[in-house]
């Protein structure tokens, strides 16, 4: 899923299963705070494979949100969580080709934080999305985002 940050264009990829749960297993103890994105109006559009490959609607609640769970983790798991969502997203250099946000341990771009919580907030869409989905016991976060199918 491609997606702009002021000038910049990003595509939110893929993190892969033991990622994901890493990621979720940190988030865990501030679900809670990320009930708000329930509220959102955010639609996750796919291709016929399944893979997201837009978000549309107001990404400000979900950034918002993200924030609020983001400032309750330990910075350890802030940290990480972040990390591994700016690892799993690319920039588009002016040449045309992708290059990672994060690589080797080191962010390869000047990042505000604004920007940094927006890639992140994408990349868990992409990556988590379906997770939340599927949790009949966390009924508020299940409709956190709007699966739309194959459009």
């Amino acid at each position: 899923m491609e997606f702009s940050v002021k000038d910049r264009v990003f595509r939110a990829g893929k993190m892969d299963a033991f990622q994901q749960l890493h990621v979720v297993r940190r988030l865990a103890p501030c679900l809670g705070k990320l009930a708000g994105l329930a509220g959102s109006d955010l639609e996750l559009k796919k291709d016929d494979a399944g893979n997201v490959v837009d978000v549309a609607g107001d990404i400000g609640p979900v950034v918002s949100s993200l924030a609020e769970a983001v400032a309750a983790l330990s910075d350890a798991d802030a940290e990480y969580v972040i990390n591994a969502c700016l690892e799993a997203a690319e920039c588009k250099n002016q040449g045309g080709g992708w290059a990672p946000v994060r690589k080797g341990g080191a962010t390869m771009y000047s990042l505000s934080l604004p920007a940094m919580l927006t890639i992140s907030a994408k990349v868990m869409a992409v990556n988590l999305s379906d997770f939340f989905a599927d949790l009949p016991s966390l009924s508020g976060l299940g409709g956190m985002l709007r699966k739309v199918s194959h459009g």
